[in-house]
């Protein structure tokens, strides 16, 4: 018997999932490690912290699965959060914190690139992925203006694949879609980009190997089989940035194929046989070979309910309203139809620049804390209506749409998205997808399984499907062109 590996290391922490070659799950592990702000707008993270969550995990599944499991791990892959820098030093050691794909320290090195390179669109149009006042690119030119001392003494910049990667084989290679992401791979050409690299001030003997994701990278070495409790038999396959790694997982893998990803944040990726880089959308190559995958994010998805919870509709004697509690009395309320409208912050109008401040709109005395909290449901599905209609790509009638995350264990909130999208809403009774289309690759890869269609079958996950009330769906189309057009309103209220 086989088993398999598929890990996500995310911004927050880490998870390993183990299964066997027939697709049962034998093991999950988790470990949390902490973000670090020593000053505002900064945000970094000790990159061995990821390494300790991979090696204390992966030890854990593969322990509770009993002797003679961990020599016969035939492959791992990984889901990766992107745009992470780490400088190392001649030991492949990190010299410094990583700077956080969410580190917005560039504001300079931005306007540098807009008067050396040219405008925004140049880095766009390269890596698939806008202008940012961080990611690998800009941080590379930091450190190159701000810390001389740490660039000279560099003896790579690295990102988490490439890290990881260096750790387990021995080779510091990158996927195609994190070295877009990580804004110094040109995902057009795939390979990295001179304009680019002059900017940064290096070569590409500074920067990680560029792979295709399925692609092995190599076999563990000693030192990392004996610290993950695995063979040098084991072989690393390039993983994928987690967007897409979850797309796969959840069984999202052809033309028009649209997954939203509901959490703190919400994201909608959607996969097409081509590019749309004419949509001003993050673009990548996906985990699935011929497809592109379009991903954009709303950044204030799950945090406005939680909002909600934490700061307006609290309960009795201080305490939070218990997700149960919403989960029974929003569906009795109207909301939308009432002409109670909330617009999430970092929302979309007309023109998709974002409000600077959420906001409700059409407040009445007779409407009470359930009210508002299925306003905050309905705003966020509005939004991510409005964002699929800039997407190439469109869900088939039959088929639906993908949902994943934290709005799936409210069966409130997930009728809502039916029902505003017009679409039936196919949910994975999976939560940890992102190990799931990794341990696919790590399958496909390692020759288990002959191709990724054979992987997912293996693994596939079980969903159920919520179809649109079609009452409420012909509500909401109406309801979302007053939706859109108060939306416009506010972009002039706030100057946008």
């Amino acid at each position: 018997m086989k088993y398999l590996l598929g890990i996500d290391v995310g911004t927050t922490g880490t998870k390993s999932l183990l299964f066997n070659e027939e697709g049962r799950l034998l093991g999950h592990a988790y470990k949390g490690y902490d973000l670090i702000t020593p000053q505002v707008g900064w945000s970094e993270q000790k990159a061995t912290d990821w390494w300790d969550a991979i090696v204390e995990t992966v030890n854990k599944v593969v322990a509770e699965a009993g002797d003679g499991v961990g020599e016969n791990v035939a492959g791992i892959s990984l889901s990766l959060q992107g745009g992470t820098l780490v400088p190392v030093g001649e030991d492949m050691e990190p010299l410094a914190n990583a700077r956080v794909w969410n580190d917005h320290r560039c504001v300079k090195e931005r306007e540098a690139f807009l008067q050396e390179v040219g405008d925004a669109s140049v880095m766009y149009k390269k890596t698939g992925w806008n202008l940012s006042q961080g990611l690998l690119a800009l941080e590379i030119r930091w450190i190159k203006d701000n810390d001389p001392e740490l660039f000279e003494k560099t003896r790579m910049f690295l990102s988490v694949p490439d890290f990881v990667s260096y750790k387990m084989t021995g080779i510091a290679a990158i996927d195609l879609s994190d070295a877009g992401i990580n804004q110094t791979g040109n995902v057009q050409e795939e390979s990295y980009d001179a304009d680019l690299l002059k900017f940064m001030g290096i070569g590409e003997d500074k920067l990680p190997k560029i792979v295709h994701t399925g692609e092995v990278i190599g076999n563990l070495t000693e030192k990392a089989a004996k610290e993950l409790g695995l063979t040098t038999d084991c072989v690393l396959v390039a993983g994928a940035h987690d967007q897409y790694a979850v797309a796969l997982g959840a069984g999202a893998t052809h033309d028009g194929d649209i997954l939203i990803g509901s959490g703190t944040c919400w994201v909608v990726t959607a996969l097409s046989n081509k590019s749309n880089f004419e949509s001003g959308i993050a673009q990548s190559v996906s985990a699935i070979p011929g497809l592109w995958g379009s991903c954009w994010s709303l950044s204030s998805g799950g945090v406005c309910l939680d909002w909600m919870r934490k700061s307006v509709t609290l309960a009795k004697e201080g305490e939070l309203i218990a997700y149960d509690d919403i989960n029974s009395e929003v569906p009795k309320r109207k909301a939308a139809e009432d002409g109670l409208f909330f617009y999430p912050f970092a929302g979309y109008s007309e023109n998709r620049k974002g409000f600077s401040k959420g906001s409700f709109i059409g407040l009445d005395l007779s409407h009470d804390r359930y009210d508002m909290m299925r306003a905050v449901m309905e705003g966020v599905a509005f939004q991510i209506k409005w964002m699929m209609e800039y997407f190439k790509s469109k869900p088939s009638e039959t088929e639906g749409l993908k949902l994943a995350g934290g709005a799936t264990k409210s069966a409130a909130w997930s009728q809502i998205v039916a029902d505003i999208t017009g679409y039936p809403v196919r949910i994975p009774e999976v939560a940890d997808l992102a190990c799931v289309g990794a341990a696919v690759l790590a399958g496909t890869g390692s020759g288990v399984f002959k191709d990724l269609s054979e992987g997912y079958n293996r693994l596939a996950v079980n969903e159920h499907v919520l179809m649109p009330d079609p009452v409420m769906k012909e509500t909401y189309a109406s309801i979302f062109e007053e939706y859109k057009s108060k939306a416009v309103l506010l972009g002039n209220m706030y100057g946008i």
